[in-house]
């Protein structure tokens, strides 16, 4: 079986962890789980688990990425590709104190640089720890009927590529939020698509209906998330979302 971890930020706040608390993570996770990337085979009669940051903010690369590092973990990284700048003066601290809700208005993103850039995004990728995905092109809710899942997917997959020059088979989608339009739009383009939905999952087949990630945001002790009860919640909510899918029934979140 697979649990797909879900993070946003390395940071005091809602979606967030402090990285004392990160590091904690890492070292029970490393010791105790075999974490794998999409794509690759899963343990046998183990679960395995697998690490996915959204949004890309640029405490990823000042704080998670070193993490990675020293315990040389990897990582799946959403990138919301129309927020990325090229390269930036301003230091990590300054940038990092950027509020989440004044990331993506207006030209922030260029005045403050909030989120990785792409030199920094290029090193990660390069370093074979950090797998990069999608997490479509300006961040919207894609459930939205004024939404255009077809272009969101395929140009943040364009840029992706063409910036970073690897293939990207990933989309994480925004605010976790999909229904059965997007999917298929969404699929035609990625082998892997994941939402939110607190389950386990089978495999990586994400055809059907998206992979589902349980959140670590704001989980000061790792240990009772993975707790045996907790793990047959998750199990049951896999073997529902399975019933669904097969009646063409799967929630959108």
């Amino acid at each position: 079986m697979l649990l797909i971890l879900m993070y946003h930020r390395a940071a005091e706040g809602h979606y967030s962890n402090p990285v004392s608390v990160l590091r904690s993570h890492f070292s029970y996770l490393r010791e105790r789980y075999p974490i794998v990337l999409p794509g690759e085979a899963l343990a046998p009669r183990r679960l395995s688990l697998c690490l996915a940051f959204d949004d890309a903010y640029a405490d990823f690369y000042a704080y998670v990425f070193p993490l990675l590092q020293e315990f040389s973990l990897r990582a799946v990284l959403a990138i919301p590709t129309a927020f990325i700048v090229e390269r930036t003066a301003l230091g990590l601290a300054e940038r990092v104190a950027v509020p989440e809700e004044q990331s993506m208005q207006g030209e922030v993103f260029r005045a403050k640089a909030p989120f990785c850039t792409w030199a920094e995004l290029q090193l990660m990728a390069d370093s074979g720890l950090v797998e990069v995905a999608s997490h479509s092109h300006h961040h919207v809710d894609l459930t939205h009927p004024r939404s255009d899942p077809s272009f969101e997917a395929l140009r943040s997959k364009t840029v992706l590529e063409q910036q970073l020059d690897r293939r990207v088979s990933t989309f994480v989608y925004p605010f976790g939020k999909v229904n059965a339009r997007a999917h298929h739009l969404v699929t035609q383009h990625y082998a892997y698509a994941l939402r939110i939905g607190s389950a386990l999952n089978a495999n990586w087949n994400s055809r059907r209906q998206p992979l589902c990630r349980v959140s670590g945001d704001r989980v000061a002790d790792i240990e009772r998330l993975l707790r045996w009860d907790r793990l047959t919640g998750y199990a049951f909510k896999w073997f529902a979302n399975g019933l669904r899918s097969a009646w063409g029934k799967w929630q959108e979140r």
